[in-house]
């Protein structure tokens, strides 16, 4: 295993495991964090004996890292093997029959899980519990943070997302939320350096251990210019707060502009971020060219846009969760089912190439598509394995319901026709209004055919779960008929771990 742990801070993620038994009453738990390979590796636990089979790591191809996966927002909890048929062999051989998992995310990404197993007294796990798990996550998350080790665990992507080709400068931010900000900044940076009156733009990025820096030249930078251009920074950052790392821990990258000047006589630096990354640009130019401060203000300019841009796609997420759930009411359920849905569409559609607005509205409208089911009589509907004709037709309801309580939010996109079309089918006979095929929003078509597979898999579900084996032969037996046969073949792919 790649993952190590001193003495004390062991005992330190010992003492956040105890809050397991101290709020949760669990007899055992243990932290597992990601490893370079991409699996989960032990770190610490207590309660489990040398009989108990507790796993020293958790790979993508056993059915804990699937179920985590799936619940990797919010704790969830199984109180049945029945209920999770896959997890029966782990939880049998730990002499367990009830486990409860808090997945530890940062800036979005799951680098972690605390297994919590067996309340006192043989008490069940409830939705009482997940608040208190919820700060239990929160205290790993801030013991990983006073480690250093806020970013040095980078989760493997999705295999379901097609993974670009990204600068090494987006090493140094880590799992930062600046992170995909920066990423956008890089596209700004390539079409700015090919102005004619830059030499090289370059962009450094620092965690104060390491700094890379991403030069874009027309004329490759020989080593004087280089030490003058760190030097400059290191002066600028000075000034600004901002302490930069030693030489020997610098890396540099060089590309191609396709452009710009060929001469670089003078250097204007600007400091666009001190925390919790610092974000530096330097503009290269040719002696009297005077493009050096209109390009740094510019940036300075387009950074804070993105910045803002994603604050508000966040606060945008925020107040879809709490649309699903106003007031005191909770339903741990749907909002499971909710969450699970929305990460699966949005996987649909990176996918498939949807620009960055479109891949928001499937995310967002996934995540509320069933919204209106809060309106009706939720918490009988959802377990109803009999249900009348009028429970059916009051079911049915939600489309239209959900697309109403929507449809005044003003969002980019036609979200309440992503929502009320969800549950129409390809070959026309779906509700409410039997369209078919293409007349079927591309969003709906997403939305209908991640739901039925999480219907189809997930242990909280009003059915009996199925292996994923089994959820996709359904699926694939659907094809052209349920769902958009061009969207089914992406599915295996998309789930796989």
């Amino acid at each position: 295993m790649a993952i190590s742990f001193d003495p004390e801070s062991e005992t330190r993620a010992k003492q956040v495991l105890f809050r397991c038994m101290e709020e949760l009453q669990a007899t055992k738990a243990a932290l597992y964090l990601i490893g370079p390979e991409g699996a989960f590796e032990l770190i610490t636990q207590y309660g489990f004996g040398k009989r108990d089979a507790l796993a020293a790591e958790i790979k993508a191809s056993q059915p804990l890292w699937d179920f985590i996966r799936r619940h990797r927002t919010v704790p969830a909890f199984v109180n049945n093997a029945h209920e999770a048929p896959d997890l029966a062999p782990i939880l049998e051989s730990a002499g367990t029959a009830r486990l409860l998992t808090i997945p530890i995310t940062l800036a979005d990404h799951l680098v972690g899980l605390v297994d919590v197993r067996d309340k006192a007294r043989k008490a069940p796990f409830g939705p009482s519990d997940i608040e208190g798990a919820k700060r239990i996550g929160q205290a790993v998350v801030q013991l990983l943070v006073d480690l250093g080790m806020f970013g040095a665990q980078a989760p493997p992507r999705e295999a379901s997302a097609p993974v670009a080709a990204v600068p090494a400068v987006l090493e140094a931010a880590g799992n930062l939320p600046h992170r995909a900000t920066i990423e956008e900044l890089v596209g700004w940076l390539r079409v700015a350096a090919r102005l004619p009156a830059v030499s090289a733009l370059v962009l450094t990025v620092t965690d104060g251990r390491m700094a890379r820096a991403l030069v874009l030249r027309g004329v490759a930078l020989d080593e004087r210019q280089r030490a003058a251009l760190a030097a400059h920074q290191a002066q600028c950052c000075d000034q600004a707060g901002l302490t930069l790392p030693p030489p020997a821990n610098w890396g540099w990258q060089e590309e191609d502009s396709g452009g710009g000047a060929g001469t670089s006589e003078e250097i204007r630096t600007g400091v666009l971020a001190t925390a919790p990354v610092g974000v530096v640009v330097s503009v290269l130019s040719p002696a009297g060219a005077g493009s050096g401060e209109p390009i740094i203000t510019a940036t300075r300019r387009q950074f804070e846009l993105l910045r803002q841009l994603r604050a508000c796609r966040r606060a945008m997420r925020n107040l879809a969760r709490t649309l699903l759930e106003p007031g005191e009411s909770t339903y741990p359920h749907l909002r499971q089912h909710s969450q699970a849905v929305s990460e699966l569409a949005q996987r649909f559609a990176a996918a498939l190439g949807l620009s960055e607005e479109e891949e928001e509205l499937v995310t967002i409208a996934a995540f509320l598509h069933d919204v209106g089911m809060r309106e009706l009589d939720y918490q009988r509907l959802y377990r109803l394995e009999r249900p009348t004709d009028l429970d059916r037709r009051q079911y049915q309801r939600h489309c239209t319901i959900g697309a109403r309580i929507v449809e005044g939010s003003e969002y980019p996109g036609d979200l309440a026709a992503a929502i009320r079309h969800h549950h129409e089918r390809w070959d026309g006979g779906g509700y409410p209004n039997r369209i078919a095929g293409r007349n079927i929003p591309l969003a709906s078509r997403i939305i209908h055919l991640a739901e039925v597979y999480d219907v189809l898999t997930s242990p909280s579900s009003y059915r009996r779960a199925v292996s994923r084996t089994a959820a996709l032969e359904t699926i694939h037996g659907e094809a052209g008929k349920q769902f958009d046969p061009e969207l089914v073949p992406l599915l295996a792919d998309l789930i796989r771990p």
